[in-house]
């Protein structure tokens, strides 16, 4: 750095200079953050949708097993002597038992306030 740099980098600046640096370093600040949240958003979308990908993948291997081993119940049923619509009837019932069970399931998660209690987390008032 010469001499002239150094001078110029001690002289106190005016008041309408001041203004102006503060003012450039604020958008800087807010243009940094905004980057900063948009890459975090991209990121979350990201995941989401990778997520959302897999669990709809996994639903579906899971309702083929489901299938093929309420089919094996199915055919237990006739193999022991008892008629095709028993059979269905007992795989009807196993089903209806299983979605109210999930049902009520997601009602009791449902009701949680779990985004109020993460917003006290992140802002440390736990």
């Amino acid at each position: 750095m010469d001499r002239q740099e150094g001078e110029a980098a001690n002289r106190p600046l005016s008041p309408g200079q001041g203004v102006s640096e503060i003012l450039s370093s604020v958008r800087a600040l807010v243009a940094d953050e905004a980057d900063l949240l948009a890459a975090e958003a991209n990121v979350a979308v990201r995941t989401l949708v990778a997520c959302v990908f897999i669990a709809v993948a996994a639903a579906v291997v899971g309702m083929l097993g489901v299938a093929a081993l309420l089919a094996m119940v199915a055919m237990q049923i006739v193999e022991n002597g008892y008629s095709w619509s028993a059979a269905l009837g007992c795989v009807f019932l196993i089903c209806a038992l299983s979605s109210a069970t999930f049902v009520f399931t997601l009602r009791g998660l449902t009701s949680q306030k779990l985004f109020a209690a993460s917003r006290r987390e992140l802002r440390g008032n736990v």
